[in-house]
This record gives structure tokens, C-alpha cells and sequence, in this order.
């Protein structure tokens, strides 16, 4: 009880900081690679103090609402006007929302589902006095009508009282209803720290439940952005496993609110990326319009959670194995910290570690576990287990997330091992091992390379997830992914950062790498008394080598810039993929437009994202960054690229090029680039390789 006790002290604390703590916005746009780059450009840091920044230029805390305009209606002789039979495949009593009034229009909405008959909808309506009436037409309360089929806008009146427009949208995607213990998100949305019940349906856009049942548990999503937001993200828990839009069975899903990102695809495009790259796990989602006891609540992307789970990250579930041997729940036995001093509110400490007193492990205890880089703030109260290398890296457990003694010190001295082998200059540690014994290095290139697509801001600082299963039925490696919460990249979010080295990298300028430049999370702050704090972190580190820097551009000439062009470039087929992705929620997007209020330039920004005229604006703000963003890694890297197949680099793929492979395999000729040739990527060049370069010339 004591521990919950500080760690929701410790949550209520990091609010209140969160409450003063205020970053600018940006619209993105290309500017010279240069120092007067960084001097010309806006720059927020994430955890720094921006008050006057934000109240010198009229921006209220968690608020868009600049200067809304004079409001005729918002005081009208109607207490209750709801629309109900919004989903007549249910009959659950909760398919119903209310109308909505907006400050900035001045006027009332309604939202409705893609799943709603317009012809056949319930208004029930309870008013001081008089009947109520659209566009001159009396409605009979609760009783069905085709009135709201008949246009989009109506004229309301109760009596002879004008009582302003009524505006309908509706959507084209699914929905989930929510029904709350409380009877509304209110409570916890200004109680990040309770935890909600209730119960749930879920439809496709044609009306198909994909669940209908009880919610164990509603829960707040996030840290900065869950603070920032007045649209919030949530974590539901179903009673047992379900497959929701095919997405695979789990319990665990999140529903994430995107407010932050006025695209609302950043975290979207992101796992496309990542899947067309090559990452062995990648998170799905879909986009639904959220309902909750009768409100709106928007746009947003219900997506799997990264967790040990078959359908998530599949490795050994060594948690659910200890559960077994042991007597209690496990997050009922101690927490011990080690190394941490006494009553410190602070556990950053270099080679300090936390975990569960559990008596008893399985007798395999190298595998599976789930890690993810934490900041030093959030680690005393986010991780229940973990540890800090000696290089201050934070690293989080989050499975098994009630480690026990033995599992946390086996992955600690795995991961410390492998950090000596990072940080020498030969990449083999004290014990003769090399980095790439403990690391799959494809995978770590393919994490990097999206983060460095997108130019997250968060990085190795927190949400990047690696895992390690078991040396019984994996191949004994860390791996890294499934890559998680990109709303402030992709241009979104304006900061510099700077390494030991001298790197100076700056979240706009799409000419220059950015991963690299980033130092160990506790760097600035904590090494004057932790000296041993390294000022780059392992990928800069690996790169600033030369060990990573062919093989980035390798697999990101193969696998990622191909998608890109897709994603940013309009083709016969027509607009780019990301604007196809877009207008396939724009209905949506605009409903959680006027619900929300979200676009229109910088003043309607709240915390680091960039903002267009309209949805459509913000998304063709992002496809630009991107588009630029691969020009330029495109001429970082093009010391590096070659054409597949062109043995005798003359820059394209031609006969000539299997001639001359002919040749090499005949014992005739050399070839001038032997790694062009290796289609088939095993390092050897045979005939195999020869027939795959004869199949590639004929589909050219």
C-alpha cells in the first residue's frame, strides 16, 4: 500500500510539473542546411519552461481557444436533444449520442456513425417550453424520423424562440460505444490516475459487431501527451482474449487519441513503414469514431499495445511461467531497489537496479523479456522493475514487468555486456565478445532507420522497445521494435539536440542525420555527479564507428526508400499514399475537427504539432516533411547506394551485367561491385544469384 501510495503521489507531481511546463508550435518548412538554419528556426525543448513563449503570444494552457467568437446560442430553452438508433444491428440502449455545442461555430452537432440510417433515427428532446422544431418541421419527441436525411443543416426553434443551426456530419468509419461505471470519460479524464469500468460495442463501418461485452478496465494512455491533451488516449482490458478487426486476439488495446498530431496518421504511416522495412513486429490499428455515454469523443486509432503475447511480440511469456511457481500475485511481493540511496525520490543512479522479491524462477530465466529506453523522471514511478547501465542508460522491464532478483540481474549483465561491447573501440567487450554476439544488427539498423525517417524526438529516450526470448527457442540476441508513439515526429515538434561529440541536430532540417546526435538520456543533467554517463547513445555510438553506416543505407535503399516514394509521390494510379490514407478518415477527421477544434495555423496548436488550414492541409504538411526527409537521406547515403544487379556499376541494370556475372562465375572476370550481384543475400556470389539477376532483367 505504501508503494502505491508514492508512485500516485509521484504521478499527481509529474502533472503538476507537466501543468508548467508549455512548448511552441510550428509549421514545417525547408530551410538551409547551415547554422543559420538553427538561429532562424523555431526550437522547443521538451522539458524545459515555455510560459512566456506560449502567454507572449496569446495561448492559454491545454486550450485552442484563442479568441473564439461573440456566442448568440449558447444559452437556449433546450435541456436535452439526443439522437438515438445510431446502429440498428444492437439493441444494447447505448447506440445514442447527444447534440454538441461549439463555442467557435456558435451553432449545435450532431455526430453520427457511418453505421446510422439517416431515414430512420430517434430524436427524443426535452425543452423549458414549447416544441422544438427543425427547419419549421415540429419533431415529435422519441419518436423515429427521416427529418436529418433531408439536409445537413438545420434552423432550430422551440416555440418562437430562435435557438441558431443545427449542423449533421457523419462518418464513414466504425464505431465503439462506450458505456462508463461513472457515466462518463469526465472523471478520468481529470483523474489520470483511476481506473474506469464499464462495458463496450464495437462495429465495422457496415454494422458488423466486432464486440460487444464488459470492459475490466478504462484506464489513461500516455505521459506528455495524456497532460497535454484535452482529447484523451485510453488503455482498455476486455475480461478475456477477442479479435478486434482482425487484428488478433488479446486482451490489452489502447485507444489512442492523436491530438497531438493534427495529421492523425503519424503513428499510422509509422508501423507502414516499419512493416515495409522489415521489422518482425509491427503494432495494427484501425480509425473509429469513440462514443462514450452519449458523447463524441472523435477520431481515434485503436490499436494492439506492445507486450509478450502471441499476437503481439511472440517470445517465451516468462512472466506468466514465474506466476505458476509462486504462491501470491507477484506485484504482492517486496520491491527492493538496489544501489538506489535510502528515501530517494530519485532512482537514476548508474548500475542501480529494482525488482520483486519472488522466491521462486523458473529454471530457464534467460528469455523472453521486454525493454524499452526510459526518461530518468518517469522511471522511478513507470518501471516496476529495472535498471540502469553504468553508462546511464535507463532501461525499463516491461516483461516480466514484477521481475524477480535473478531475471533482472541475467538481463542486466546481458545488456551491460553488450553496452562495453558497443562502447570499445575494437566492439568486443572484457570477455572477448563482440556487440553483434548479444544484438541482431539488421534489426537495431531497422529500428534506427525509423526513427531516423521520422526524425522522432523521443528516440532512445523512451518508447524504444527491444526484447530478448529465451536462448531455448530464440537465437539468444536482443532484437529491437515494435517501433511506438510518434506524434511529435515527422517535423511536429521543433528541438535541437547535441551530442559529446560535437553533433548538433536539429528536428527540422530534413538534410542532416538526427539519431545520432542524441546522448544518453541523462547526460546533460546527471553527469557532473555521474561521470561515467556517456554522451551518445548506442546507435551514435555504433555509427559515429563506421560499424552501422553501409548497412543503414543498404536495407534503406532496399526496403524503405521504395515505400517511401509510394507514401509522398503521386503515381498513375493516382494521389500518394498518404493522402489516400487520409481521405479514407476525412469524414471523420472532419467531425473530430469541429468537435475538437484542432486546425486553422499556429494558434490552434497545443503542444508541438504542426498545423494546416484544414485535415487535409495537416496531412500534406507531414507527406512534404517526409518527401524531403528522403531527399535528404537520400544524399547522405548515396556514397553507399548501388543498383541491384549492377556488378559493373556503370549506375544501371542491363545484360551487360549478366554477361559479366556469366564471365565471373566462368572464372573469366571480375566483378566491379560483387555486392550488387548477391541477390540473394548470403554473401556468396553462385548461380543462384545468376538466375535471380536473369528473373530481375525480365520483369524490367
Amino acid at each position: 500500500m505504501r508503494i502505491m501510495i508514492i508512485k500516485l503521489i509521484r504521478r499527481l507531481a509529474s502533472c503538476v510539473i507537466a501543468a508548467i511546463i508549455c512548448c511552441g508550435c510550428c509549421v514545417y518548412s525547408v530551410s538551409a542546411g547551415d547554422e543559420s538554419f538553427y538561429e532562424n528556426n523555431p526550437v522547443s525543448e521538451r522539458q524545459q519552461d515555455y510560459l512566456d513563449l506560449f502567454f507572449d503570444n496569446g495561448i492559454s494552457f491545454l486550450s485552442n481557444e484563442n479568441d473564439p467568437p461573440e456566442m448568440y446560442y449558447s444559452d437556449i430553452p433546450v435541456i436535452k436533444f439526443q439522437v438515438s438508433g445510431l446502429s440498428p444491428q444492437t439493441d444494447t440502449g447505448i447506440d445514442y449520442t447527444d447534440w454538441w455545442y461549439s463555442e467557435w461555430d456558435d451553432c449545435r452537432y450532431v455526430f453520427l456513425p457511418a453505421t446510422a440510417d439517416r431515414n430512420s433515427l430517434i430524436i427524443s428532446y426535452q425543452t423549458e417550453n414549447g416544441d422544438l422544431s427543425l427547419n419549421g418541421e415540429k419533431i415529435i419527441s422519441g419518436a423515429a424520423t427521416s427529418l436529418l436525411n433531408s439536409a445537413d443543416e438545420f434552423n432550430v426553434t422551440v416555440g418562437d424562440v430562435d435557438c441558431g443551426k443545427l449542423k449533421v456530419m457523419q462518418s464513414e468509419l466504425g464505431c465503439i460505444y462506450l458505456s462508463t461505471s461513472s457515466g462518463g470519460l469526465d472523471t478520468l479524464d481529470n483523474n489520470g490516475w483511476m481506473t474506469e469500468t464499464g462495458s463496450a460495442v464495437m462495429l465495422d463501418a457496415d454494422g458488423t459487431i466486432e464486440y460487444q461485452g464488459e470492459l475490466e478496465k478504462i484506464k489513461s494512455h500516455g505521459n506528455s501527451s495524456w497532460d497535454y491533451s484535452k482529447k484523451k488516449s485510453y488503455n482498455i482490458k476486455l475480461p478475456e482474449k477477442k479479435n478486434l478487426y482482425g487484428m488478433g486476439k488479446a486482451k490489452k488495446w489502447a485507444l489512442l487519441s492523436n491530438y497531438l498530431d493534427h495529421s492523425m496518421l503519424r503513428n499510422k504511416v509509422t508501423s507502414e513503414i516499419s512493416r515495409a522495412g522489415g521489422m518482425e513486429y509491427v503494432m495494427d490499428s484501425v480509425f473509429v469514431d469513440l462514443y462514450a455515454d452519449g458523447s463524441y469523443r472523435g477520431t481515434y486509432q485503436l490499436t494492439e499495445r506492445v507486450q509478450i503475447q502471441k499476437q503481439r511480440v511472440n517470445i517465451r511469456d516468462l512472466e506468466e511461467e514465474t506466476e505458476l511457481l509462486n504462491n501470491k500475485e507477484l506485484d504482492e511481493y517486496p520491491q527492493i531497489l538496489s544501489g538506489i540511496p535510502e528515501n530517494s525520490n530519485d532512482q537514476y543512479v548508474v548500475n542501480s537496479y529494482k525488482y520483486y522479491d519472488t522466491p521462486n524462477d523458473p529454471d530457464d530465466i534467460t528469455g523472453g523479456y521486454l525493454l524499452q529506453f526510459q526518461l530518468p523522471g518517469r522511471y522511478s514511478y513507470k518501471a516496476e522493475s529495472g535498471f540502469i547501465t553504468s553508462r546511464g542508460s535507463v532501461i525499463e522491464i516491461d516483461g516480466p514487468e514484477y521481475a524477480s532478483k535473478e531475471q533482472v540481474l541475467y538481463i542486466r549483465n546481458f545488456v551491460q555486456e553488450m553496452e562495453d561491447a558497443v562502447y570499445s573501440e575494437t566492439g568486443y567487450n572484457s570477455k572477448g565478445k563482440h556487440y553483434s554476439d548479444y544484438i541482431d544488427v539488421d534489426s537495431l539498423i531497422t529500428a534506427y532507420l525509423v526513427q531516423e525517417i521520422s526524425m522522432n524526438i523521443d528516440v532512445t529516450n523512451t518508447s524504444f522497445y527491444f526484447y530478448k526470448d529465451s536462448d531455448l527457442r530464440g537465437d539468444g540476441k536482443i532484437h529491437f521494435g515494435p517501433a511506438w508513439d510518434f506524434d511529435l515526429a515527422y517535423g511536429s515538434f521543433p528541438t535541437v539536440r547535441q551530442n559529446s561529440y560535437g553533433d548538433i541536430c536539429y528536428s527540422l532540417d530534413t538534410k542532416k542525420l538526427f539519431v545520432i546526435c542524441f546522448p544518453i538520456v541523462g547526460y546533460e543533467e546527471y553527469a557532473v555527479n555521474q561521470p561515467s554517463i556517456e554522451g551518445i547513445n548506442w546507435i551514435g555510438k555504433l555509427y559515429k564507428k563506421g560499424d552501422i553506416a553501409e548497412r543503414s543505407a543498404e536495407i534503406y535503399f532496399e526496403r524503405f526508400e521504395p515505400y517511401i516514394n509510394e507514401l509522398t509521390s503521386a503515381s498513375d494510379g493516382g494521389a500518394a499514399l498518404i493522402t489516400q490514407m487520409a481521405e479514407e478518415i476525412r469524414s471523420s477527421a472532419e467531425m473530430n475537427n469541429a468537435r475538437w477544434h484542432t486546425y486553422g495555423g499556429r494558434e490552434y496548436c497545443v503542444f508541438g504539432s504542426s498545423s494546416g488550414a484544414d485535415f487535409m492541409e495537416s496531412v500534406d504538411i507531414m507527406r512534404q516533411f517526409l518527401a524531403d526527409r528522403k531527399n535528404g537521406l537520400d544524399q547522405i547515403w548515396a556514397e553507399y547506394r548501388s543498383v541491384k544487379g549492377d556488378v559493373n556499376s556503370d549506375g544501371r541494370f542491363s545484360i551487360a551485367d549478366i554477361v559479366m556475372m556469366q564471365g565471373f562465375l566462368l572464372g573469366r572476370s571480375e566483378l566491379s561491385d560483387w555486392k550488387a550481384g548477391d541477390l540473394c543475400q548470403d554473401n556468396v556470389i553462385d548461380s543462384f544469384d545468376l538466375a535471380a539477376m536473369r528473373h530481375l532483367i525480365i520483369n524490367n
